[in-house]
């Protein structure tokens, strides 16, 4: 039998009720799909940048399921496209992706969300990125994928760069990415790319992350991908 268990990369910075608010929503969520939840912190405290792959890889050394869903905690995603998912990245390696438009609901919206006032579906998105833009937010692997990458890599912290940088790891590891159609939503909180409340430490995490995007361009093979994915 496949083993499946759920994996929320969080810890609260202390910045925006949002976020807390949103796992809060998810967890309830979730806790209807009846696979185990990890929700798994970065090991660090206070104010330091979030560490999303320390999570994660934290996480999958918590668990011996063989199918691995990440998911950050303010997606929801329909559970028969999950249930999809898992049984793609079961059926062959690679990273699967179980949504092909991220909605994103404005904080009104997402408001309603959480109190039970209104669903997902029935809220108009302010913005709907379309496959394969926002492509990090719920990764469906199985542990043979993850073992191809290697991990998670930890040299990524704060926001941005580092979904592409995996998804260009997983694709020259364990092969093509694959999307399961239709939907998933986004609840809102404060950006992590624009706005007066990021900190000059935020905005140099997310330069450091494009840097080392750069590095990921020029990997080719599985070698490469791993050494770097190990922290090189």
């Amino acid at each position: 039998m496949t083993t499946v268990a759920l994996i929320i990369g969080f810890r609260d910075r202390g910045r925006d009720p949002r976020r807390r608010a949103n796992l809060d929503y998810i967890l309830d969520y979730w806790r209807g799909y009846g696979h185990p939840i990890l929700v798994v912190d970065d090991g660090r405290t206070g104010d330091a940048q979030f560490n999303r792959h320390a999570a994660y890889n934290r996480g999958a050394e918590l668990t011996d399921a063989h199918i691995l869903c990440y998911v950050e905690s303010d997606m929801i995603v329909p559970w028969r496209q999950m249930d999809a998912a898992i049984t793609a990245a079961a059926d062959a390696p690679g990273l699967v992706v179980p949504y092909s438009a991220r909605h994103e609901l404005s904080d009104h919206d997402s408001h309603l969300v959480r109190a039970g006032e209104a669903r997902p579906a029935e809220c108009v998105a302010e913005v709907v990125q379309l496959k394969p833009r926002r492509i990090g937010a719920v990764n469906v692997i199985s542990r043979t994928t993850l073992n191809l990458v290697g991990r998670w890599d930890e040299q990524f912290e704060g926001t941005w760069w580092d979904d592409r940088s995996m998804h260009h790891a997983f694709d020259v590891c364990a092969g093509p990415t694959r999307w399961i159609d239709g939907p998933a939503w986004h609840l809102y909180h404060l950006p992590g790319w624009r706005g007066d409340h990021l900190t000059p430490d935020d905005r140099a995490a997310t330069l450091a992350n494009q840097q080392r995007w750069r590095r990921y361009k020029h990997a080719s093979t599985p070698d490469q991908i791993r050494h770097l994915t190990a922290g090189n």
